[in-house]
């Protein structure tokens, strides 16, 4: 295998688990918004909100700026892509079709990997991923502004603006739609999300009460 074949194989499982903390952080937030809103006894002023929105943006927002940046020691999905670009002919029709080998779908090889280059091509075509990369960025600038200049540090200039929940959400749906599609390319094999199935109840931490008779006074 080509060295900067394996280089990326490495960094996509890199930027899995990166993708993946945050898609899991989005659900586990909103859930957590959904139990809330649900109970009509949690509907009162608590400092304990405003911790709980500001840490899942703070954590969001950087995780989100991670991908973005693409300086030579950076692992990211901008990073890989930007690789990608300036390297096509490293990305083979031939590697692909061998992925295949031992796949009943082999015969729907070559249609498969031109979701990514030409009809014919010998290799993958670079505006396909300059497409992507410029809508990551286009989505994702807010954030990425809002993380430089109030959240990895305090910036003099002021953000392009404070974004909401509902852009950072997008923003996770985004690159985790971008994840499955590359997924695809570097391993033929689909998957649908990379949000697991929790083998245990992670909601039962709530069902029982969290502070005991002798510490209510405290």
């Amino acid at each position: 295998m080509d060295p900067k074949l394996n280089k990326w194989l490495t960094w996509l499982k890199i930027i899995e688990g990166e993708v993946s903390g945050l898609i899991i952080g989005k659900y586990i937030f909103h859930e957590v918004q959904t139990m809330i809103n649900n109970n009509p006894q949690l509907h009162k002023p608590s400092s304990f909100y405003d911790y709980l929105s500001t840490t899942y943006i703070s954590h969001t927002i950087i995780g989100l700026r991670r991908q973005l940046k693409c300086n030579k020691e950076s692992v990211s999905v901008a990073r890989l892509f930007s690789e990608l670009i300036e390297s096509p002919k490293t990305f083979t029709r031939s590697y692909y079709v061998s992925l295949y080998r031992e796949s009943r779908m082999r015969k729907y090889a070559d249609q498969d990997f031109e979701r990514f280059a030409s009809p014919g091509a010998t290799h993958i075509d670079s505006a396909f991923i300059i497409s992507d990369l410029a809508q990551l960025q286009e989505i994702s600038c807010r954030c990425e502004d809002f993380a430089d200049k109030r959240i990895a540090h305090r910036d003099t200039r002021e953000p392009s603006g404070v974004p909401t929940f509902n852009e950072v959400d997008a923003c996770i749906d985004f690159l985790e739609k971008l994840y499955v599609k590359y997924y695809s390319l570097f391993h033929a094999t689909s998957m649908e999300s990379l949000l697991p199935v929790w083998q245990y109840d992670w909601k039962a931490v709530f069902r029982t009460a969290w502070i005991t008779d002798d510490e209510r006074t405290t």
